[in-house]
């Protein structure tokens, strides 16, 4: 195929990092002109890194894990001052698999079924608190609170601790790099994290073995949990479980949610749609999630490889671009136009491979419902004059604010 041009000399690739304040309002310019001229791209920052930005190439490093590892995930690496790999995000197959395993009862179909009144019962009461004002800060007060509450749900803890647990996801997904990395805002809320869940654990060690069965809540399900059946988890490995689903099961449906409802706010055909038929529902939140794929993941290459004629050498770091990758037009005929009947939507907004997200079918029942009872109360909205709608991109892309204003 030979060498691609891989942005010598040009700044804005360069110079290209996803925490960058000149991105934050609109990155998709920059992603369509690496996939044009250099989907195979290097920047300088943080020491060096490959950003992969087409489908073809990001789908192959999220299931090479042979060639692109997962440790460390981050870029730049040990945000949070760990020397070690977390779990099970930076956890490579086979080990990974056991991980998976353990986890994957939380998520069940029977679960999820479970959930779906639940998820239900919080969007109306949600919706019904703001719908006579007229008016409300999206974000705060729905795409924030929705997946907090669905998220202490799952893990059975009080409704009341939601807005610790917000705090402490935007400050590990967004806040700015320090110089002194021992003393970062990212290393204080982990270990106020650990130390949280640690004295949780503590706690209920001291209460005797966990009572296991189809309603016990996700501590007792790791406590009770054998890894390869040969070994209980230790606390540590506990701990980054719940870290990784603290992080995942808020931020990025968060992401979605702000996103997709700025669309739907600037865009009354697409409203009106989800208004008139509300079974659209389920292939319309496949169709948000490709246009706003939000997560921007990294690998370690393991060995050497040449992709497109470029020779990436082992131990350098890729960034996977898959909110540019769902936008591919090799892959995606007319990307840039929102399809809520797109078929097929072979979308890697959860990632693909082994490290495809866990809570996929969550995420989409919590999308589907929101993009539901919020239509079937406030079918006309707009973003509110004169305010000004701030978004963000980073390891997980979002809305800030978005103000709507409804009859």
């Amino acid at each position: 195929m030979g060498e691609v041009y891989v942005g010598q000399g040009d700044p804005e690739i360069e110079n290209f990092h996803h925490l960058n304040p000149e991105l934050q309002n609109d990155w998709n310019p920059l992603f369509a002109k690496m996939r044009r001229e250099c989907p195979v791209a290097h920047s300088e920052r943080f020491g060096g890194f490959w950003v992969f930005a087409s489908y073809q190439d990001v789908y192959r490093a999220y299931h090479d894990t042979d060639t692109f590892s997962s440790f460390p995930n981050s870029i730049p690496a040990g945000e949070l001052g760990q020397q070690r790999a977390l779990i099970p995000v930076e956890i490579d197959p086979p080990e990974h698999t056991w991980y998976r395993e353990i986890l994957a009862p939380v998520f069940t179909a029977h679960r999820m079924r479970i959930l779906e009144s639940k998820i239900r019962a919080h969007a109306v009461e949600l919706i019904d608190g703001i719908l006579e004002r007229g008016e409300c800060e999206f974000i705060s007060e729905f795409a924030k609170l929705l997946p907090s509450r669905i998220f202490l749900e799952l893990v059975g803890w009080p409704i009341e601790d939601a807005p610790r647990f917000l705090q402490w996801a935007d400050v590990l997904m967004r806040a700015p790099m320090e110089e002194n990395p021992e003393e970062s805002l990212l290393i204080q809320t982990a270990t106020q994290i650990y130390g949280y869940f640690g004295a949780e654990l503590a706690k209920r060690e001291q209460a005797g073995p966990p009572v296991l069965g189809e309603e016990a809540d996700l501590i007792d399900r790791l406590r009770g949990a054998s890894f390869g059946g040969q070994r209980q988890l230790t606390q540590v490995e506990i701990l980054d479980c719940i870290l990784l689903l603290l992080l995942a099961g808020l931020d990025t449906t968060q992401g979605v949610l702000g996103r997709g409802w700025e669309f739907l706010a600037t865009h009354e055909e697409y409203r009106r749609d989800v208004v008139e038929q509300p079974e659209v529902a389920q292939t319309a939140v496949e169709e948000l999630l490709r246009f706003f794929a939000p997560v921007q993941p990294g690998r370690r290459v393991t060995q050497d490889v040449d992709l497109h004629g470029v020779h990436l050498s082992a131990g350098d770091r890729v960034m996977l671009l898959t909110g540019s990758a769902c936008r591919d037009a090799a892959e995606f005929p007319d990307p840039e136009k929102v399809d809520f009947r797109r078929s097929p939507n072979r979308h890697i907004a959860f990632g693909a491979g082994a490290h495809r997200c866990l809570g996929s079918h969550l995420a989409r029942l919590e999308l589907q419902i929101a993009l539901q009872e919020w239509h079937r109360r406030i079918p006309e909205y707009r973003i509110k004059p004169g305010t000004e709608v701030r978004r963000h991109l980073s390891a997980v892309s979002g809305v800030d604010e978005l103000h709507l204003e409804f009859g």
